[in-house]
Formats: C-alpha cells, sequence, structure tokens
C-alpha cells in the first residue's frame, strides 16, 4: 500500500501539479479512505520527503546500471527527456522552494543525481584516456537544463524550434561518441 499511495502521489503531481497534491486527491484516486494516506505517513511533508528520496533512488540506479555507460551523455540527455520524471522534477523543486520541510530533501536528491551523471561522464573519459573539454559537472547540468525547459514549455504547447535544439544535440552527441570531443556543428 505504501508504494501504492507513493505511486498515486507522483501521478497527482505529474498530471495536475503539486498544489492538486493532498490527502484526499491520493485517496480518491485510490478509491481508498482519506485516513489511510495518514495512517502510512503522518503529514504530506512526509509522503513528499519520502516520494522524492524514491524517485531519487531510483534516477541513480539507473545512472549506476552498465546500460547508461556506453554512451553516457545521450543516456543522460534522454533520462532529462523523459517527460514524466522531468515534469515529476520541476514540480517537486516549485514544491521545495515553498516547503521548507522538503527543500532540504530535494536539495541533496538533485545533488546526488548530478554527482552519478558527473561519476558517469567521468569514468567513461577515463575509461577511454580522454581529457574534457568542458567540465562533466556543467555538461550534465546543460544538458538537464535543455531536456527540463523543453518539457515545461512542451507542457503548455511552446514547440518551437525544439526539433532544431534536438538535432543540434543529437549531432553533437553523435561527434562525442565518435570523438570524445563535442563542439557545435557549423
Amino acid at each position: 500500500m505504501h508504494e501504492r499511495l507513493l505511486d498515486a502521489a507522483a501521478a497527482i503531481i505529474r498530471e495536475q501539479g503539486h498544489c492538486a497534491l493532498s490527502a484526499r486527491t491520493i485517496a480518491d484516486r485510490l478509491s481508498l479512505k482519506r485516513q489511510i494516506v495518514h495512517y502510512y505517513f503522518e503529514t504530506m511533508d512526509e509522503l513528499i520527503v519520502q516520494l522524492v528520496r524514491r524517485s531519487s533512488a531510483q534516477a541513480v540506479a539507473v545512472l549506476d546500471s552498465a546500460d547508461m555507460r556506453a554512451d553516457p551523455l545521450r543516456a543522460i540527455w534522454r533520462m532529462s527527456n523523459d517527460r514524466d520524471q522531468a515534469l515529476l522534477a520541476l514540480e517537486l523543486a516549485a514544491l521545495a522552494a515553498r516547503r521548507p520541510a522538503v527543500r532540504e530533501v530535494v536539495r541533496q536528491a538533485a545533488e546526488a543525481t548530478r554527482a552519478a551523471q558527473t561519476r558517469l561522464l567521468t569514468d567513461y573519459l577515463a575509461a577511454r584516456g580522454l581529457s574534457a573539454t568542458i567540465d562533466p559537472e556543467v555538461a550534465t547540468i546543460v544538458l538537464a537544463s535543455l531536456s527540463y525547459t523543453m518539457v515545461q514549455e512542451d507542457a503548455v504547447g511552446i514547440t518551437a524550434g525544439h526539433e532544431k535544439l534536438r538535432s543540434l544535440v543529437d549531432a553533437t552527441l553523435d561527434q562525442f561518441l565518435r570523438t570524445g570531443r563535442g563542439t557545435l556543428p557549423d
């Protein structure tokens, strides 16, 4: 039941935004009584903290998997472009800005994800004897920021320039995979 409640909370946040999250909306989604939410989670902040921790652990586990090592920048790009995960991350960050009890956990989760992304890219370069032309941590921030911006814009129907940006990023990532260097094509 614990996981079902967290799943319902995540779905509500992604679909309706963090402002729609309440014990009532979670219970209604699962056709349960509202009290069951408070049986498993003393407060909504506790539920949100556990949701953040679970999401972060899942992201770090994916980043630490062998599947990510062959083409780490593209893997980070694809992961950041996952609409559901990006919307959840954006909403949780917005929520953290307003709820001090959640803020530190969101910060820790974001930093853990960024550290895993940076480690993945650093290990990739080291295994190939390559030196970075851009700091790996900065590269992960740029990819995630571009992705989150596009996901956020897409959620409200703004798509101008998105395909051009995807093509540019894909070409740069192809070049990085071939050469270990990623420069913007002319």
